[in-house]
């Protein structure tokens, strides 16, 4: 049941605490199982007589985690507002925020619910520092202390060595992803980046209102459909957005092209949340627009695409919401991420070694040197692939040296940063299906053609005997995307043909 580095995780831990540390966080990437390590380390303590508590901040996650350790044979009680309690159970599995309101509900001396465990473990342990999760904490003074988290550190980014004593970092999610337990990522980036240098700062990353109106501009707001139609490709996505105003604006867009979306704020309802991560697992909501949420505590291992249509200086931010789309798919497919906010160039790629620390007066990562062979990435103007220590593009050949200088990107179309070719087999069902799509507009079999050139940037030779095929959901959703490029380029025409003394008169 237990993958190799699952139970590293769990020897690692427990050498930590028997060398005298008591304090242990654990770097668990998303989707890399941490409910089966904090089960086997339950299973280990159960066995030894000891209490163990485990706190989470989602409703819906106490239940998974407790069905999991079922599946360990653990005797699992809950401590959570609306379900009964079994505080028998050696094993507690509660929400912070019920257990702490509990808590100051009578003395600890006297109230029932204080559960007095030898070891206690912190779900998305970056929270700690908030000022709930330290009451609670250290009401155990002594007790063993766990945190998991894939990204160990504070909204600001310094390390979290005020709460913990040491790192278990086992395996990195590039080593995941080679192993096939996490998806691999299709980074969409723009040429340039948003000019953010009016930008106010606060709390270390981008004043929330500020950078809304940046963003929220017609065209921005856009880009993020127009190209979410064209790469997206009615995946089931999550949207990030800078703040509520700009989310609203999100909401409207997508809505208006008839894509079924919803959006979600820290000041969302749990009946709400829950109400459209149901949605999100069924198929009736494809689209997610949240706010100041890492939509942490969300089980849709079918979430294929993130938008991120924000800026950020935040590391955690980004990887925090780049991996909630980084579960494996049952179908093998891959993550797309849309990039409309640089983080990508700022942070680098979601699968990049960090080195973690607890360092709290410093930044809580860094990456690790290059060696002096090692040459720094260079983006392809051309084919836009990603490479180094090259002067030629390995995929169109294109000289280091003819590359030209990025065009202004305030309204293009993201580009693949590392560029994939379509199979031979694939443009004939694409073909087939642009052949069925002309047919039904009642155009000429050479608009087929056309389509397909612009597609692929080739003409379609070699696909004599292709059939018309009925479009799929992509297929269409990139035909739309095409539809509203065309609308923009006509109107930007017209706009440039009318002479100045017509464009005094449109006042």
């Amino acid at each position: 049941m237990m993958r190799d580095y699952q139970q590293k995780i769990v020897d690692k831990t427990r050498e930590v605490i028997a060398s005298g540390k008591k304090r242990v966080l654990v770097v668990s990437a998303t989707g890399s199982g941490k409910s089966f390590c904090i089960s086997e380390i339950f299973r280990l303590a159960n066995e030894n007589g000891k209490k163990c508590l485990f706190m989470v901040h989602r409703r819906n996650l106490v239940m998974q985690i407790k069905e999991t350790m079922e599946k360990f044979g653990l005797h699992v009680g809950v401590i959570m507002a609306g379900v009964e309690t079994d505080l028998s159970a050696n094993i507690q599995v509660s929400t912070i925020q019920t257990f702490s309101r509990r808590l100051n509900l009578d003395s600890l001396d006297s109230n029932k619910f204080f559960f007095q465990a030898d070891i206690v473990v912190v779900d998305e342990a970056h929270r700690c520092v908030s000022k709930q999760y330290c009451d609670v904490i250290g009401l155990y003074d002594g007790k063993v202390i766990i945190g998991f988290t894939g990204t160990p550190a504070r909204s600001d980014g310094k390390g979290l060595g005020e709460i913990f004593e040491e790192i278990v970092d086992v395996i990195g999610v590039k080593e995941l992803t080679e192993q096939g337990h996490l998806a691999e990522v299709a980074y969409y980036c723009p040429p340039v980046g948003i000019d953010l240098n009016k930008v106010k700062s606060q709390c270390g990353d981008y004043q929330t209102t500020d950078l809304g109106n940046k963003m929220s501009k017609p065209k921005l707001v856009g880009d993020v459909v127009e190209n979410w139609l064209k790469y997206g490709q009615n995946r089931k996505t999550i949207v990030f957005a800078v703040n509520v105003k700009h989310s609203r604006h999100l909401l409207e867009a997508f809505t208006k092209k008839g894509i079924p979306c919803a959006r979600l704020d820290a000041k969302s309802t749990e009946e709400e949340r829950n109400a459209v991560f149901e949605g999100m697992g069924n198929g009736s909501i494809t689209v997610l627009i949240n706010v100041l949420l890492y939509v942490e505590g969300m089980d849709c291992p079918e979430i294929s695409c993130v938008s991120f249509a924000r800026p950020t200086k935040s590391l955690v931010m980004y990887r925090q919401g780049g991996g909630r789309g980084m579960r494996p798919k049952s179908n093998g497919g891959n993550l797309i991420f849309l990039d409309h906010g640089g983080v990508v160039e700022r942070h680098g790629f979601l699968d990049d070694e960090i080195e973690w620390s607890l360092d709290g007066k410093e930044l809580a990562w860094k990456k690790p040197k290059k060696t002096k062979k090692e040459k720094k990435p260079v983006k392809c103007a051309v084919c836009h692939a990603v490479f180094e220590g090259l002067s030629k593009c390995p995929d169109c050949g294109s000289e280091l040296k003819s590359f030209g200088k990025d065009v202004d990107a305030v309204d293009a179309e993201l580009q693949e940063v590392k560029a994939s070719k379509a199979t031979m087999a694939e443009k004939r069902i694409w073909y087939g299906m642009a052949l069925h799509y002309v047919k039904s507009k009642g155009w000429n079999e050479g608009s087929a053609a056309h389509k397909y050139r612009e597609k692929f940037k080739v003409w379609p030779k070699g696909m004599e005997g292709v059939l018309a095929i009925k479009p799929d959901e992509a297929f269409l959703s990139y035909m739309k995307y095409l539809t509203i490029k065309w609308a923009k380029s006509k109107k930007r025409e017209e706009s440039s043909s009318k002479t100045p003394i017509e464009k005094l008169m449109r006042l």
